[in-house]
């Protein structure tokens, strides 16, 4: 069977699995010991079954597609949260595991998903709730060496690996972890394979933690250099960590080849297995390479990206060893696909991803980590070099044409590793340095220089913010608050009526507040920038309060305009002129100084481009044709539309024509509102 074929059926026992759920429950909760352990605890099965059996499930099929990593779910870790307070022992967990693996087991083999030639199923399966036990009881074990701690204040560390040795006594492979090149902990099997008793005799007879090893099949020099941090994390970021292996088999009495896998965690502890592979073990040893590979570009995919990643934020922080997040985004792939075929998006994809892996060394790791998003970690020391680097794959991206001569573009985003940053972090500047990328133009390049001050700027007025509006509330002042009602503003002297760490109840007057409405924002004005925008989580437009919550700072916002803008009802149709290209355009905002246009297709526009508007505007019975210039200063995409922000050019027409009209419909939207009071 090819490894095509096992993954359409891995897809379709995914698939069943995904339909099935709700029997797979049913099976689990009647299962004796389980239910047994339910009833002793009080637990009814069918709040078990809708709280936590069927999310459990989901996550096991999460980390069937390759969307979640094996070994934590997150709702399973609750459940012992809860369960822990209850006194459950760790044998009870362990059945309680088990129910759901003989539950999932005996439903696939009953319906003939698992045949006689699909033994590596049942090894890919069983591999993985390996994985998710080993979790799951790592995890109680860790909050029962907590809860020691907190009754004696302190526990040795001697009983504390005793303990979790019986954990990994569980697991069938050899399986150690290490800390700073120290073996920390050990199963059995590790002891039995490399001849010691214990972790005091394999520490004397082996003063360094790899001395078992004979050979390596991967990076000899580093490993003969004893150089065994370097090699590590090659073998996790170039090899999906993995290696084969020679040493002495003790308790066979013979040289043998393994294949050692090796993963990190954000402690800095490593984790590795020993699988004997000279008894046909390389059919699963392939399935799994397949977690950590994207198959249409056959480079490391999401899953693997994160186990390096988090190895590089682990060298920053200990070692402060710089490195840089370049995040490539490239435009348009869902419609590209969409409308010239599968086909053509597939193609730019592949050669890309070719192209650049052609100039990245060792000191690079590059992923595909999204449908159309690549990342590229980098070992470089300052911007310079990240943007040179930068320019070289987006020139590499734009090498690549398509549909006779059309061009690949993409948005990419250099973010630098900072002392505090995680992987979510990391990835939410990335994202937001993209959004402010197609905010300004498309097909560009920048740093996350301006954010990261932005993030210290916003992160100071946020602390200040709830304090400074306790002490207005103390001295019974006001805020100076400002709603939109069709883009018209209406300003607020509003009084805080009560206030807590993250709620605000405000009065407003009465035409304010009959201009919002439920989940609408309001903005609050301050003294210093950063502004707020806080969301309306309730009002009584009777009674004239409102309740305000997630209060977020704000450095740029609607009331930093100088000038009325209104909303136009319904929009007005326009041509948008740009040399001999024209196009049709509905102009949705307008003002003296810009007008906010909206299309369904992106033209050959960009940011700073000079642009022609012709339109015609009625009102109060005057019909006007004009024709405004300007210059493109945002482009962005909401839902299916384009749009696009022009900064106009004042001349004479905009003072006869537009100033005239943005009055007239200032006093409709006034009108407007004026009416809904009444």
């Amino acid at each position: 069977m090819t490894t095509s074929e096992k993954k359409n059926n891995i897809n379709e026992i995914v698939q069943f699995l995904k339909e099935n759920r709700e029997k797979i429950v049913k099976i689990w909760v009647n299962k004796n010991s389980v239910n047994q352990i339910l009833s002793k605890y009080g637990i009814g099965q069918d709040s078990f079954s809708t709280k936590v059996a069927v999310k459990i499930i989901d996550y096991f099929i999460e980390v069937l597609q390759q969307q979640k990593p094996p070994g934590h779910c997150p709702v399973m870790n609750d459940f012992i949260d809860f369960m822990f307070e209850k006194n459950i022992s760790i044998k009870e967990i362990f059945l309680i595991c088990m129910g759901l693996r003989r539950a999932i087991f005996s439903l696939i083999a009953t319906v003939g998903k698992i045949q006689e030639d699909k033994d590596w199923v049942i090894e890919i399966f069983s591999e993985l709730f390996d994985q998710n036990l080993s979790g799951v009881l790592e995890y109680y074990e860790s909050l029962l060496f907590q809860s020691k701690l907190k009754q004696y204040k302190c526990i040795s560390i001697e009983e504390y690996i005793q303990r979790l040795n019986t954990i990994l006594n569980l697991q069938d492979s050899a399986v150690f972890e290490i800390e700073q090149n120290k073996l920390l902990v050990a199963n059995n099997n590790f002891y039995e394979l490399v001849g010691v008793s214990d972790q005091n005799e394999f520490m004397r007879i082996y003063p360094e933690v790899w001395n078992f090893i004979e050979s390596v099949n991967c990076f000899n020099e580093l490993f003969n250099a004893k150089r065994y941090d370097d090699w590590i994390e090659k073998i996790i970021s170039e090899c999906n960590g993995k290696s084969i292996v020679e040493l002495f088999n003790y308790s066979s009495n013979q040289k043998i080849e393994m294949e050692m896998s090796i993963c990190s965690s954000k402690s800095g502890i490593y984790a590795v297995t020993l699988q004997d592979i000279s008894n046909n073990c390389t059919e699963l040893s392939s399935m799994m390479d397949l977690v950590y590979i994207d198959d249409m570009t056959q480079m490391p995919n999401i899953r693997k990206f994160d186990e390096v990643i988090t190895i590089y934020l682990s060298k920053c922080k200990k070692e402060h060893q710089k490195f840089f997040l370049i995040l490539i985004d490239i435009h348009s792939f869902s419609d590209i696909s969409e409308v010239l075929g599968r086909n053509t998006g597939d193609y730019i994809l592949k050669k890309f991803a070719k192209e650049v892996l052609k100039y990245l060394d060792s000191d690079h790791f590059f992923a595909r980590i999204d449908g159309n998003r690549f990342a590229v970690l980098s070992k470089l020391e300052t911007y310079d070099a990240a943007e040179s680097l930068a320019k070289k794959i987006l020139s590499e991206l734009h090498s690549i044409s398509y549909n006779n001569g059309s061009q690949a573009k993409g948005n990419m985003a250099i973010v630098s590793c900072q002392p505090d940053d995680t992987i979510d972090s990391m990835m939410d500047r990335a994202d937001r340095v993209i959004q402010r990328i197609a905010d300004f133009g498309n097909d560009a390049i920048m740093d996350d220089r301006l954010t990261i001050e932005e993030d210290r700027m916003i992160k100071s007025a946020s602390k200040q913010f709830l304090a400074q509006c306790k002490y207005i509330y103390d001295k019974e002042g006001f805020l100076d608050v400002v709603n939109y009602f069709m883009e018209v503003p209406i300003d607020s002297k509003a009084k805080i009526i009560k206030i807590d760490d993250k709620t605000i109840y405000i009065k407003l007057r009465k035409v304010a507040i009959h201009a919002i409405n439920k989940n609408n924002f309001i903005y609050i004005k301050t003294k210093k920038r950063p502004h707020f925008k806080a969301c309306i989580k309730d009002l009584d437009k009777e009674k004239l309060w409102v309740k305000l919550e997630n209060f977020i700072p704000l450095l740029s916002s609607p009331l930093d305009r100088k000038y009325i803008r209104v909303k136009l009802m319904p929009a007005i149709e326009g041509i948008l002129k740009k040399g001999r290209m024209q196009i049709l355009v509905e102009i949705d905002t307008i003002s003296v100084d810009s007008f906010s246009l909206s299309m369904v297709n992106i033209p050959d526009i960009k940011v700073k481009d000079s642009i022609e508007i012709e339109t015609i505007l009625r009102w109060d019975g005057r019909m006007e044709k004009v024709i405004i210039s300007g210059v493109v200063s945002k482009i962005k995409k909401r839902g299916l539309n384009i749009i696009i922000e022009i900064d106009l050019k004042h001349n004479k027409i905009i003072e006869d024509v537009v100033s005239p009209f943005i009055a007239h419909r200032q006093m409709e939207i006034i009108k407007q509102l004026r009416e809904t009071i009444l």
